[in-house]
């Protein structure tokens, strides 16, 4: 079982101009992969592709194939089938990504009812599991918020909650941690890990922080302008990377570091 990406191009479907080409890769469970690169650079429709959630106006070609259920083209029943229970997504801002009209109890309710028919007592004591894994209080109170009434952290705790409630085999991250304060940042990122760890799930982050993607992936793509201009083991690219956009962003990241701890920036 894996996530196998061959030839992925990304287009508008009015003129055909590519945003992404020539993209392939391979992640078994377990794996952390990170995508890198500035806004712009096609990282997350290329993650929004893997789960068949292109926006309108885009269409992928090429071969996307996860847990041999083939991406590309497939029908919507066969994309459903495959959310949740094989491939989950965390998005970049959870207040837009929950809907804001269902409380948590039933946000995370969904997906077990939906993948594992879960009822009753054992679809509530399922949703409280969920909740305490990511370290939110399973008590009523919680179960019966809407969005709104929780913190943007625990937003985001739902909604890794809700990707992972089915065991899926792989986690996609698109900029989980941008829309949060810097230490709620790393308590994500350390409940990301974890549970990476506990299930042996492989992961896809993305990010344009390449101090954050270094901090929870074994190796890494650096996209520019489309297209994978570098990769490979993420101590190498850190390191020692190969080419000058690579290099740009290493600079940029040990800049802003030192910036930071000389009190340069406010």
């Amino acid at each position: 079982m894996s996530i196998d990406v061959a030839d992925l191009t990304i287009s508008l479907a009015t003129s055909g101009r590519p945003l992404v080409e020539g993209l392939s890769f391979t992640l078994a469970p377990g794996e952390r992969l990170g995508i890198i690169g500035e806004s712009g650079s096609g990282k997350s429709v290329t993650i929004f592709s893997l789960l068949g959630l292109l926006p309108r106006g885009l269409v992928a070609g090429g071969s996307v194939e996860i847990s041999g259920t083939q991406v590309v083209g497939a029908r919507p029943a066969e994309l459903r089938a495959l959310r949740g229970a094989q491939a989950a997504i965390v998005f970049q801002e959870p207040a837009t990504a929950l809907d804001p009209l269902t409380r948590v109890g039933d946000l995370i309710a969904e997906p077990l009812a939906r993948h594992r028919g879960l009822r009753g007592a054992e679809l509530d004591e399922a949703v409280r599991a969920a909740l305490r894994e990511v370290s939110l209080p399973d008590d009523r109170r919680t179960v019966r918020s809407f969005p709104h009434e929780i913190s943007g952290g625990q937003r985001q705790r739902v909604a890794i909650a809700m990707a992972l409630a089915c065991q899926p085999r792989f986690l996609l991250a698109d900029e989980p941690t941008t829309a949060l304060d810097v230490t709620v940042q790393a308590e994500i990122l350390d409940l990301i890990r974890r549970l990476c760890d506990e299930r042996g799930m492989g992961l896809i982050f993305v990010s344009h922080d390449l101090a954050v993607v270094a901090g929870i992936v074994d190796r890494a793509l650096v996209m520019q302008h489309g297209h994978v201009v570098e990769e490979g083991p993420i101590v190498d690219l850190v390191n020692r990377p190969q080419h000058p956009y690579t290099a740009s962003l290493v600079a940029s990241a040990r800049a802003l570091e030192q910036a930071l701890a000389t009190g340069e920036l406010p």
